[in-house]
């Protein structure tokens, strides 16, 4: 590991620039708390952040967390997001950082294969897409409810359609939360980090209509 003539360690010369101050411990806190980090909205100063220190701190969470800092691109953008999804989880407690439900994961895979497999890029209404999910599934509806209620443990095989309603909603809501999604009232709309559910479950999306079948 190399060090500075003082003895630092030559990484975490970004914390003495002036925009360390002003963006790192927010930016922390998000990467933490599994929310990814692109070049949009609100996030843009953030996104710069890393983008302009990005050597420096994919050194940085792992030596000290034990925890990789990813950047992943799609077309002309990319995101930032800490990798979670590793052996050894981190030195990152569960606390201060967030996991994807499964259920959500669910949700996710089945949204995620209905906008971008099926071609329906232009969906951005919450209760159209609820509609979608219920009627794509009609004839395997109870193997829906069965994976979403081993997911959670939270839905009874005999649940209506209202309660798939809201766990889809729930879903969105924590997508929005994760920095994945942007939502207002009936209107959602995918953000790039979105394409994170495919580099994670791109298997199970292509599967996914098998899997619930098998839960029938």
């Amino acid at each position: 590991m190399e060090h500075d003539s003082d003895g630092t360690l030559d990484f975490l010369r970004f914390q003495t620039e002036p925009d360390a101050q002003s963006y790192f411990g927010e930016v922390d806190y998000f990467l933490k708390d599994g929310i990814h980090i692109q070049e949009y909205g609100d996030q843009i100063p953030y996104y710069r952040f890393l983008k302009k220190h990005k050597s420096h701190l994919e050194q940085y969470y792992p030596y000290f967390y034990g925890i990789h800092l990813k950047e992943e691109n799609l077309e002309a953008d990319s995101y930032f997001f800490l990798d979670f999804n590793t052996a050894s989880r981190g030195k990152i407690p569960w606390t201060y950082r967030d996991t994807l439900k499964n259920e959500y994961a669910s949700i996710g895979i089945i949204t995620y294969k209905i906008i971008f497999y099926e071609g329906n890029l232009e969906l951005s209404s919450i209760s159209k897409l609820q509609e979608m999910i219920r009627n794509d599934y009609e004839e395997y509806k109870e193997g829906l409810i069965r994976l979403l209620a081993q997911s959670s443990g939270d839905i009874k095989i005999d649940d209506d359609d209202e309660r798939i309603d809201a766990v889809v909603l729930n879903a969105l809501k924590n997508f929005k939360r994760l920095g994945w999604m942007d939502l207002d009232q009936d209107y959602f709309e995918p953000r790039t980090s979105f394409n994170r559910i495919n580099s994670v479950y791109e298997k199970q999306i292509k599967d996914i209509d098998q899997i619930i079948a098998n839960y029938q």
